[in-house]
C-alpha cells in the first residue's frame, strides 16, 4: 500500500502494521501516527495533499477508516460504527471519503460485518450513506459528486462502473473479460488496467 503525494514530493506506505511517510529526494522514514492499538492500513491523499485517509484493525476494537494531517498525529476516527474497512478514496473537494465494508468473518468474527458495500460519509465524520452492495475499489475522476468503481457480473466479467454518491445513476464505462483492476486519471481522460 504505497502512495506517492499528489505533487510528487512525498509517499506514504504501510509497514509491519502502521504507516511511514518519506520525503522522496531523500532522508529517513518517519511513523505517520502516533498510535500503538491498531493496525493501520490501505493510505490514501487527499487531492489537495495536506490529509491521508486510512483503515485500521483490532482484534479486540474492530476496524475504523481515519483521517490524518499529511504532517502528521494522532488519526481522527470518521466511521460511526467499528467494521472491517478497505480501500478508502478521498473526492477531490476533500469533503468526502468512499470506503468499502467487508464480512471478512474467516479469522476474525463477523460481528460489525452484516452491511458491506461503498459508503461515502464526510471526510470530518458522521453517518455513513450506502452507495451499492458489490462495488470495490472506489475512485474519483474530477468531480466530486460521481464516484467510480468495479464489480464482477454475472459472466465473471470485471466492470467498470460509476454512480452518483447515493447509488443513483449508474453507468458502465467498461466491461473486461480479462481486466484485474482498473484506475481513472484524475481529469477522467484516460483509464488504465491491468
Amino acid at each position: 500500500w504505497t502512495e506517492v503525494s499528489p505533487k510528487g514530493d512525498k509517499v506514504v506506505y504501510q509497514a509491519l502494521g502502521k504507516l511511514w511517510i518519506k520525503d522522496l529526494a531523500g532522508g529517513a522514514p518517519r511513523r505517520l501516527t502516533r498510535q500503538t492499538g491498531h493496525d493501520e492500513y490501505y493510505p490514501t491523499w487527499s487531492r489537495d495533499g495536506k490529509s491521508i485517509a486510512y483503515t485500521t484493525w483490532s482484534d479486540a476494537d474492530y476496524g475504523s477508516v481515519r483521517v490524518v494531517s499529511a504532517s502528521g498525529g494522532e488519526g481522527k476516527v470518521i466511521t460511526a460504527q467499528p467494521g472491517h474497512y478497505l480501500e478508502p478514496a478521498f473526492s477531490p473537494d476533500g469533503k468526502t471519503v468512499v470506503y468499502r465494508a467487508v464480512t471478512d468473518g474467516y479469522l476474525p468474527p463477523a460481528i460489525w460485518g452484516r452491511n458491506t458495500g461503498l459508503f461515502a460519509v464526510p471526510s470530518r465524520g458522521g453517518a455513513s450513506v450506502k452507495i451499492n452492495k458489490d462495488g470495490l475499489q472506489p475512485q474519483f475522476g474530477k468531480a466530486s459528486d460521481r464516484v467510480y468503481f468495479m464489480t464482477s457480473d454475472d459472466d465473471d466479467k470485471r466492470a467498470f462502473k460509476s454512480s452518483r454518491l447515493d447509488g443513483s445513476d449508474v453507468r458502465t464505462h467498461l466491461l473486461s473479460e480479462f481486466a484485474a483492476e482498473y484506475a481513472l486519471s484524475p481529469d477522467e481522460s484516460f483509464v488504465a488496467w491491468t
